[in-house]
């Protein structure tokens, strides 16, 4: 009895492409966020925390595959449903942890951000989780170019019924946050 080999067209086209288009290496890295900066408005009312891992963007030789910021939160609430909405941006200006205030170094009180919400995970009940945001789409734009990276910014929704903390990892002492990339690098030649 004589068997065939059946190339199946996804696997021809993604063998064609490794020929013509040179080699991709796929890597994945990971930063550790020891701790944010934090910033309050002047009433305490509102805070937002703020993030530049030095991760190197742009790079016009990196494919991101995929890129997830993990967190553990803390909501604290007596009711059994609760909603708690934390959403992150790009920052859009230069800044430093030596030099950052509610109204330092921005044009708008509380950090320049580019408003486009890249990226949000909701929270639907009280006690302490980890959550995982996907920045894979605003770390595409850092790497390729078409948004300056500066870092990230961290708000509560207004929306939010109850207060949220954030922890140091399960048992208080790990990072704030991880930022784990996959990407590929392509090659130019």
């Amino acid at each position: 009895m004589k068997t065939r080999k059946v190339i199946r067209p996804a696997g021809l086209f993604l063998l064609a492409l490794a020929m013509i288009g040179g080699s991709a290496i796929a890597e994945e890295v990971e930063f550790g966020i020891p701790s944010p900066t934090v910033i309050s408005s002047s009433d305490g009312g509102a805070v937002r925390y703020l993030a530049a891992p030095p991760v190197g963007f742009p790079d016009t030789t990196m494919v991101i595959g995929q890129a997830i910021l993990t967190l553990m939160a803390s909501v604290q609430s007596e009711d059994s449903v609760t909603y708690a909405s934390i959403k992150a941006y790009p920052i859009s200006t230069p800044w430093s942890v030596d030099n950052v205030t509610w109204d330092t170094p921005w044009n708008s009180p509380g950090g320049d951000i580019d408003d486009v919400n890249y990226a949000a995970y909701a929270m639907g009940h009280p006690g302490t989780q980890v959550i995982e945001i996907d920045l894979t789409d605003l770390c595409m734009r850092w790497a390729d170019g078409r948004l300056p990276y500066y870092g990230f910014l961290i708000e509560i929704g207004e929306a939010t019924m109850a207060p949220v903390e954030f922890l140091n990892g399960s048992d208080g002492n790990g990072p704030f946050a991880t930022l784990r990339i996959q990407y590929t690098t392509a090659d130019l030649e």
